[in-house]
């Protein structure tokens, strides 16, 4: 049987989802797909499909991958209009990293799922466009072994 992305990044958005979203959470929604338009939300946080690398594992026909998962946080960038500036985007960023940072290292290994999960590499900040609203966005890449 051949590895799947799905499984492991579904079964991340929902860790995520648990951390995230509800009464006194930073997001109001996690998604485990792209989305093309928040409908006004924020902060939003999206858990896709990165690279995979597979390598034959040990003497028979088995797969190891190595998965990386594209996890976005999506905050609105500013509404000055209704007193959301700038500095209060970064703010919930920062805040949002820091939980999923907390959701990786208390699940490095999942059985059934996925084992060592790391950062693979430094964040990468940015502000974009979606749906004709300007986000924050921060990439973070989420490296997970699985192994057959």
């Amino acid at each position: 049987m051949t590895i799947s992305r799905k499984p492991v990044r579904t079964h991340f958005a929902s860790l995520l989802t648990t951390a995230l979203v509800g009464a006194g959470l930073p997001a109001q929604a996690v998604y485990s797909y792209k989305v093309g338009d928040f409908g006004g939300q924020s902060s939003v946080v999206v858990v896709a499909s990165g690279p995979i690398e597979r390598r034959v594992g040990g003497l028979g026909n088995c797969w190891d991958a190595f998965i990386t998962l594209d996890v976005y946080v999506f905050v609105l960038y500013a509404d000055i209009d209704n007193g959301w500036t700038e500095e209060d985007a970064a703010d919930a960023v920062d805040a949002i990293e820091a939980i999923i940072a907390d959701v990786v290292v208390n699940n490095r290994f999942v059985a059934g799922y996925w084992g060592n999960a790391m950062y693979s590499e430094p964040t990468q900040p940015d502000v974009v466009p979606i749906g004709g609203v300007a986000y924050q966005r921060e990439l973070i890449k989420i490296q997970m072994e699985v192994v057959q």
